[in-house]
């Protein structure tokens, strides 16, 4: 005698028996079990269908598509403003930076767009840039050279 509540329910391991057939031998889809002619389409209600693959060869991911060559980054623009930045915080010659500035900023945004163009802003940031260093560097001469003949 056995203490097993439900004896009648559990399969039968030898495969007898009223659960003895697997479960997943037959398509649910199919009408009238595996020997049905008519098979539905192998997706479940309210999902959407699996899209027919077109004949040929295999399509490549959708992330595979060709990409542009990347544009070069203008790393004199970024000196450039590096520089102009470092002359307007000084206090002394702000007046220095603030073309070389604007400009290097405007060579950089550019850059994805013109290069050419960039290049020329930079170009002319640099110019003027140098030009205004030059003419700092010129007036302060002038004023100690005024400084040193005035005392004599």
């Amino acid at each position: 005698m056995s203490n097993d509540p439900y004896p009648n329910d559990r399969p039968d391991p030898r495969g007898n028996g009223p659960y003895s057939s697997d479960p997943y031998s037959s398509d649910p889809y199919v009408p009238g079990g595996p020997s049905g002619q008519q098979q539905l389409p192998a997706y479940e209600p309210g999902r959407s269908a699996p899209l027919p693959q077109p004949p040929g060869p295999p399509l490549p991911p959708p992330y595979a598509y060709p990409m542009g060559a990347p544009t070069p980054t203008n790393t004199s623009a970024i000196v450039l403003i590096v520089l102009s930045s470092l002359t307007i915080f000084t206090g002394y010659c702000c007046y220095i930076g603030i073309p070389g500035l604007v400009l290097g900023i405007l060579g950089v945004t550019k850059q994805a767009t013109d290069p050419e163009g960039a290049a020329k802003l930079t170009k002319i940031g640099w110019i003027s840039f140098g030009a205004l260093i030059g003419l700092t560097l010129l007036a302060v001469a002038g004023v100690i050279l005024f400084a040193v003949l005035a005392e004599s």
